[in-house]
């Protein structure tokens, strides 16, 4: 994929939407509404840009309904407070938080039937997120792992490593894979069930294998995960 990136703005009714244009060696324009709302578009090479206008065109009632929901999402569901009574989700399953103060050595978090249950000494809303976000990034990370280790033998016919999984707070990427093979996923695919973090993990799998998006990407991703534009819409439209 090309490293540089236009930005462009069309008129959908009374509503400007902006998007980021990039122009990549794929065989088929794609369109990503983001959880922040930004669109982004990835091109073929040869693209011009009236036709890529009248593509997103088409599209236009799906990217404005999209960050809709979006925005929606982001209303109803307002900064975590970090209190008993609050609710997080685990794999795409809704966990109400308990938390008790005491004098522990060390800071236990337990899950079990729907409930997180958290011992610290000091259960202020800093130190529970702090905790919190702890025990969910080392879940995660074995999670995460695990998973791929469950896709990779499908891989290893095409002669690639198994790949180093790093987990980060991304903004706008559900993933990343380097030229290395390194497999980057975003943390808050520990919120949504494991079969949409399977898509994540296959599709960049994948891209171990080929890296651009291709022709040749999208046969092999249809190859190994048949369902895998159910799941990624699925995956794009989960609130966070």
């Amino acid at each position: 994929m090309s490293d540089t990136h236009t930005m462009h703005t069309f008129q959908y009714g009374n509503t400007a939407i902006e998007y980021s244009l990039t122009y990549a060696d794929r065989d088929a324009l794609a369109i990503h509404v983001h959880p922040d709302t930004s669109v982004t578009v990835e091109a073929p090479l040869e693209s011009k840009l009236p036709e890529i206008e009248k593509r997103i065109h088409k599209r236009a009632a799906w990217i404005v309904k999209q960050q809709r929901q979006f925005r929606r999402f982001s209303v109803e569901f307002p900064p975590r407070k970090y209190v008993s009574g609050e609710t997080h989700r685990y794999l795409g399953r809704q966990y109400r938080l308990r938390i008790f103060e005491d004098d522990v050595p060390i800071e236990v978090v337990r899950m079990d039937r729907g409930i997180i249950t958290i011992f610290l000494n000091d259960k202020s809303p800093e130190n529970v997120k702090k905790v919190l976000e702890a025990d969910f990034r080392r879940r995660a990370q074995t999670i995460f792992t695990e998973q791929v280790d469950k896709w990779y033998p499908r891989f290893e016919r095409f002669d690639v490593q198994k790949p180093q999984v790093v987990i980060r707070n991304m903004r706008a990427r559900w993933g990343s894979c380097t030229a290395k093979g390194e497999i980057t996923l975003n943390f808050k695919l520990i919120q949504v069930p494991k079969r949409l973090i399977d898509y994540v993990i296959v599709h960049e799998l994948c891209h171990t294998v080929v890296h651009a998006h291709n022709s040749e990407f999208y046969a092999l991703l249809s190859r190994i995960m048949p369902d895998w534009e159910n799941r990624r819409e699925k995956l794009n439209s989960f609130e966070f």
